[in-house]
């Protein structure tokens, strides 16, 4: 009797076909960019075709936005509730690509969204409520079940698949609603939306588990036990930044984006006005050196599973830091466009090494007992530290000029990397434990 290949004994679930698990989270980061760059590119094209102002615009994406500022309620939520018999995370990785194609359908078949603007901005609210979810549950998914070795890379494909999404809902969807209209957008993007759905759906996170609330299954005994209730969450999630590396990450996360964040408005201003670029010349360079920027995402994916992510975070960062102190010496080539163009494109590309090594980094850091509200508390930290690089510019904008930002962006860049050094990314789980069983307790 023939033997059966070691592929065919495997059984189709996420922790046991390492090649599914990574189409599933890639298509899942997909399917967040997708919306968002539709957004963003797309329907503000066509808003401002309409003769729409920049306030009315931009009041619309706001809103549009507003659950993503607030995500971090959802990792409490996901770590206390859920139905352990169909899976820790994939349950509400379910739930949130229903609403979202929910969302999407209704706006696709409802009155038209270019004259009914609060039903737009609803639409678009309860699209990105559903989309913030998905997000927190698919990066509490990716902690429970990423191996080590394997962070780094699928991390790279993940965001790039991420950086995809937002190019196609951009320059793609432009093209199809201008070739019909902005319902038609919708519809596509809640078939897309639908058709990813189909892999968490047709796949367990472990076996023995139920594929479908009336199919027979059971809890695995692999997957990290939900709390007993919001209080224990919380009892955890202390517990677990008691320990110095995750302290000392949490640190790093809120220096990390200042740079970016301080730079943001002189680097605008710099070159679309004082080097007269103008808006659209700089938009289309900026948007070609985000594929470096994706690049960079995957590459450095690969090389921190090599090298280990805190040395290819270290190395990213200082890369930067150099970067910006070239760029402020050699202010005789600023009126080069090759320089410029050469200088954005080096930016993404360490930018996205950078950011991916730590978002495995924290992957690595994260207690799986809380690790969706403690990956996303990290998350919280970085969109934070932009925050604050912006409010610095505020404070120091008239005294400081273009060439001392950089200067300054130099030295912001390298602050957060010594700290790197103490971290231990196990400490975790060997102080506290893995928390691999159903009935473990805190």
């Amino acid at each position: 009797m023939p033997q059966q290949s070691s592929a065919a004994r495997r059984p189709w679930n996420l922790r046991d076909r390492p090649g599914w698990r990574l189409v599933a989270l890639c298509g899942l980061y997909f399917t967040q960019g997708l919306p968002y760059g539709f957004m963003f590119i797309t329907l503000a094209s066509v808003l401002a075709g309409e003769g729409r102002t920049p306030a009315d615009i931009g009041g619309l994406l706001a809103i549009a936005t507003l659950p993503w500022a607030f995500k971090w309620v959802y990792g409490p939520v996901i770590d206390r509730f859920g139905w352990p018999s169909m899976g820790r995370r994939r349950p509400w990785i379910l739930i949130a690509q229903c609403g979202m194609v929910l969302a999407l359908v209704v706006l696709a078949f409802g009155p038209d969204p270019l004259h009914h603007d609060t039903f737009l901005a609803v639409g678009l609210f309860c699209m990105s409520a559903c989309s913030a979810l998905q997000d927190v549950s698919v990066d509490a998914l990716a902690v429970d079940l990423l191996r080590e070795e394997e962070r780094g890379r699928v991390n790279g494909f993940m965001y790039g698949s991420s950086y995809m999404g937002n190019a196609l809902g951009g320059a793609g969807m432009g093209s199809i609603v201008a070739a019909t209209d902005l319902r038609v957008g919708f519809a596509v993007i809640a078939c897309a939306v639908a058709a990813v759905m189909l892999l968490p759906l047709f796949l367990r996170e472990h076996r023995g588990e139920r594929l479908l609330p009336w199919m027979a299954g059971e809890a695995s005994p692999q997957s990290p036990a939900l709390a007993d209730s919001a209080v224990t969450v919380m009892r955890r999630l202390i517990r677990a930044f008691t320990l110095r590396s995750t302290l000392a990450l949490a640190a790093v996360a809120i220096l990390l984006s200042l740079p970016s964040g301080f730079l943001t408005g002189y680097s605008t201003v710099l070159i679309v006005d004082e080097l007269g670029w103008g808006v659209e010349k700089n938009a289309t360079w900026t948007g070609i050196a985000t594929w470096a920027g994706l690049g960079g995402s995957i590459g450095g994916g690969f090389l921190a599973d090599r090298v280990g992510p805190r040395r290819m975070a270290l190395l990213a960062g200082c890369g930067l830091a150099l970067s910006y102190l070239v760029f402020a010496d050699a202010r005789g080539l600023w009126r080069s466009d090759s320089f410029i163009v050469g200088m954005m494109v080096a930016e993404a590309f360490l930018s996205g090494v950078l950011f991916v090594s730590i978002f495995a980094l924290c992957m690595q850091v994260s207690w799986p007992l809380v690790a969706a509200t403690q990956f996303t508390a990290y998350m919280a930290l970085l969109n934070l530290s932009r925050t604050l690089g912006q409010g610095l510019t505020v404070e120091v904008a008239d005294l400081v000029t273009f060439q001392g930002a950089y200067v300054v962006a130099a030295g912001l860049q390298l602050l957060p990397l010594p700290l790197l050094a103490i971290i231990d990314p196990h400490q975790a789980r060997e102080v506290l434990g893995a928390g691999p069983s159903l009935r473990s307790g805190l």
